[in-house]
């Protein structure tokens, strides 16, 4: 039996990501299914615009709480893909704080196989366990992502960065810099990120480091 084109292992770059808290979101959170359904809708239009500027579309998916955005790229096309990426983690991670279901994530490049909701592949799984890793509000590249981009002058969306990470691993990574998108319209700030989160609240203490870690990497990045 030949194998579907979409099954194909093609390599491309691959995001997870999660919405942090979204166990016993419905005690806090009016309408979840309603904010999660908009950011989605939000990053699949947002994709739509990068039509054109690597081979294939970049898609967006998303199973419960999750939301997978996927780019299967040629081997010169890689940066331009990483930094789509970039700028759709660049909208969504403001939009996710003011819906209140923000998120994490992490960017992987490698081989990968997805049909219809079903997810295979080495950038699937190293995508999937970095993001687990995330102990904050943002995104990070993962090795294989990070071994692959260059940082070239085409890239705005990624800024150098140690993100917070379970594991207390203090690697470099790109970090998604999404402090321009949060304060483009001259309005946001650290006192109205700071307003976002105690909303989010109760913030027990399990929590409360993700979101001081979030406020560091605020502070610091320009």
């Amino acid at each position: 039996m030949a194998i579907s084109d979409d099954l194909k292992k093609i390599s491309g770059v691959v995001t997870f990501l999660d919405v942090l808290g979204w166990k016993g979101i419905y005690d806090r959170h009016d309408d979840a299914i309603l904010a999660l359904s908009r950011l989605v809708q939000g990053l699949i239009r947002e994709a739509e615009k990068k039509r054109g500027i690597i081979t294939r579309e970049t898609e967006v998916k998303s199973i419960s709480d999750t939301i997978v955005i996927f780019s299967y790229c040629l081997e010169g096309e890689i940066e331009q893909a990483v930094e789509i990426h970039g700028q759709l983690c660049q909208w969504a991670i403001p939009q996710s704080i003011k819906s209140e279901i923000p998120v994490r994530g992490a960017t992987a490049y490698g081989e990968f196989s997805i049909q219809d909701n079903i997810f295979v592949g080495k950038a699937i799984d190293e995508a999937a366990a970095w993001h687990e890793q995330a102990d904050w509000i943002g995104v990070h590249l993962t090795p294989s992502a990070e071994f692959v981009f260059q940082g070239s002058s085409i890239t705005s969306a990624w800024h150098p960065y140690i993100p917070p990470l379970k594991s207390k691993s203090n690697y470099q990574l790109h970090t998604v810099n999404w402090k321009n998108s949060w304060i483009g319209d001259g309005v946001e700030s650290m006192e109205t990120l700071k307003n976002r989160f105690r909303k989010f609240g109760p913030i027990a203490p399990e929590i409360a480091g993700k979101f001081f870690n979030t406020l560091d990497f605020y502070k610091k990045t320009t």
